[in-house]
């Protein structure tokens, strides 16, 4: 499908290819200490093989995984025209992992299987190189870096012999309350992220908030308090009016309370406020937002002082030894948090150089966190990580989920963020990670004299996806304006997040970009098997870009009992076939093969719930 690879030698190094049952493997391999590796540029690798798009198979097409926050997904053609920089905002260099790519009639996948965080796929020059990121330096004799080739029949098949060879934990937490029940959040997107109603601080804001649902039977099992809780190099203005459109990317000074924040006057506000503050809220324990830390930041110096290594660049530092996260873990234990959310993962990596020149340091951190983590019982949420930082965590058994899309109403469509999350679920998926789709607005009754912060008129698909996911799900409405109807069908009435196979994501045509140019509508799917079969959800969503009413036909394998969901009615029938004008959609529910449309309506009883029959235990 690519044609013959060239090798791109490096003195030194090792270039093999080695067969075996899934497919090829490509492996580099250091025969000595290397240094001086580095050649300027992220995405021109210093050794590795390359693939000439004058080889390629005609019609080929491909979805790639760039190195932006969330993985962005990028597609493109035999002319490698993919799109690195799409907003301001979301950059990345050029190159992807993995990588997919189909014709007519077969598949391939080039993925990584050791050193996720070494390796890249460029794109320059007309061609694909694999190697070795050029911003490696240092490379010790022995270490070896590889890369799974996979060919097949269709994506789902090399994603599954990929996902098979890379056999992620089967240990991983899953009884977290954020991952199992329903929770409230205050991140970028939601109500009060940085802003707070008249006359009282943040925090006060968001625990009337979460209490009124609570009194309200809308049963909140744990609350985020996002990067506002503590204490910024440039701490952002927390304000009564306006929404902010951004904060700035300073590093943490100190990860303890920002005392505005809790309504102190005094600059020094102690670790034990969050403890009273789970308190308030009814013994719901909090997930804590995390970022990089500040160049200037007096760690350091305290560190140095005994005795520590700081890799110090000009946007962010890093202690050499990630035991020194160890203080925060304790603290949060402490106070009734059960999740830390290591936020801006991207800037780890790109804004302190050192955890790029020499292998396995991003990884070591990565697996100190994890191990922090599992001594103390505070689990880890990933957000804002590259497509590195995912693959590696499907080792990492206290990473409970992981964000694989970007902020909500971060982008003026809509659309653009829900494809985002379906393409890159379809990597979670291959990677057994948990997901959240990010915080949500219930309310969809907004006009336009309406606060931006009052609702959201995509509120009732935002509910469905974060349902459908199977992973977190977290509302961030603003106090009194829940639609606790909405609320209520992500979970049962004990706030418990109702259960299915794997997350929601597109079906494999809907992956290299044929849904936002209208030549289709997104089609994604989940399943739910319980001892009587498998009922499959399937999803269709009108994201194209010329807003144009799409009319599509998704194929069942024989006459199934269908319930259209949002009718609430059952048919015999082949196929689902739905006309969306742009941004609406559709969901149907498709019983096993052994019901009829009877039957059927008898074992979905929970129709007011998204997922209306969920997996069974285990």
């Amino acid at each position: 499908m690519l044609g013959d690879l060239e090798i791109v030698p490096l003195d030194g190094v090792g270039v093999e290819r080695i067969q075996s049952d899934s497919g090829e493997r490509l492996r580099l391999v250091a025969e000595r200490d290397l240094s001086g590796l580095a050649t300027g540029r992220f995405a021109r690798p210093s050794v590795g093989v390359r693939w000439s798009s004058q080889r390629f198979a005609e019609g080929i097409e491909f979805c790639g995984f760039a190195f932006t926050q969330f993985a962005f997904p990028v597609v493109g053609d035999a002319s490698l025209d993919f799109d690195f920089t799409p907003s301001d905002g979301v950059r990345s260099p050029s190159a992807v992992l993995p990588l997919l790519a189909r014709t007519t009639d077969a598949a391939m996948l080039l993925a990584p299987l050791t050193a996720a965080h070494e390796q890249v796929i460029a794109v320059r020059d007309g061609a694909l190189t694999w190697g070795w990121h050029g911003d490696l330096d240092e490379v010790p004799a022995g270490c070896t870096t590889e890369l799974g080739v996979y060919r097949g029949d269709s994506v789902s098949a090399v994603l599954a012999a990929w996902s098979a060879d890379l056999a992620p934990t089967s240990d991983r937490v899953r009884d977290n309350p954020l991952t199992t029940h329903l929770s409230y959040w205050t991140d970028n997107g939601a109500a009060y992220w940085y802003r707070t109603e008249a006359d009282r601080a943040i925090v006060d804001s968001i625990v009337e908030a979460v209490r009124t649902l609570q009194d309200d039977g809308i049963p909140i099992r744990a609350v985020e308090l996002d990067s506002w809780w503590y204490r910024h190099e440039t701490p952002p203005p927390i304000v009564e009016i306006g929404y902010p459109r951004g904060v700035p990317p300073s590093g943490t000074m100190r990860w303890e309370p920002r005392a505005d924040a809790f309504g102190a006057a005094d600059a020094e506000v102690s670790v034990d406020v969050l403890g009273e503050v789970s308190a308030r809220l009814q013994g719901a324990p909090l997930a804590l937002h995390a970022r990089h830390l500040s160049p200037r930041s007096p760690y350091i110096a305290e560190g140095v002082e005994q005795g520590e290594t700081w890799w110090v660049d000009e946007l962010a530092a890093q202690p050499a030894d990630p035991a020194f996260f160890r203080r925060w873990f304790d603290d949060a234990a402490a106070n009734g948090v059960t999740v830390i959310e290591q936020d801006w993962m991207l800037m780890f990596w790109f804004w302190v150089r050192e955890l790029r020149a020499h292998p396995g340091r991003a990884l070591e951190w990565q697996r100190a966190m994890n191990r922090h983590a599992a001594a103390t019982g505070v689990d880890l949420l990933w957000c804002m990580a590259t497509p590195a930082d995912l693959v590696e965590a499907a080792h990492l058994d206290h990473v409970i989920a992981v964000r694989t899309s970007d902020d909500y109403r971060y982008a003026d469509d809509p659309a653009e963020l829900w494809a985002w999350f379906l393409t890159v679920n379809r990597l979670a998926h291959a990677l057994d990670l948990p997901v959240f789709k990010d915080v949500f607005f219930s309310n969809a009754d907004v006009g336009p004299g309406d606060d931006p912060i009052d609702g959201d008129p995509h509120a009732e698909l935002e509910a469905a996806l974060a349902a459908l996911s199977g992973g977190v799900v977290g509302i961030g409405d603003r106090a009194g304006r829940t639609d606790r109807g909405v609320v209520l069908r992500t979970c049962d009435d004990d706030g418990r997040i109702r259960r299915v196979d794997r997350p929601i994501a597109f079906v494999d045509d809907g992956l290299f970009g044929a849904p936002p140019r209208g030549e289709a509508l997104g089609w994604a799917t989940t399943t739910a098997t319980t001892s009587d079969g498998t009922w499959t959800y399937v999803l269709a969503i009108n994201t194209s870009s010329p807003r144009s009413t799409i009319t599509d036909t998704f194929d069942l394998e024989d006459d199934r009992a269908v319930l259209d969901w949002r009718t609430g009615s059952w048919s015999s029938r082949r196929s689902v076939d739905v006309t969306l004008e742009a941004r609406d959609w559709s969901l149907a529910v498709v019983a096993p093969p052994s019901f009829d449309v009877e039957s059927a309506a008898l074992v979905a009883v929970e129709v007011d719930r998204y997922v209306v029959v969920e997996s069974d235990p285990g």
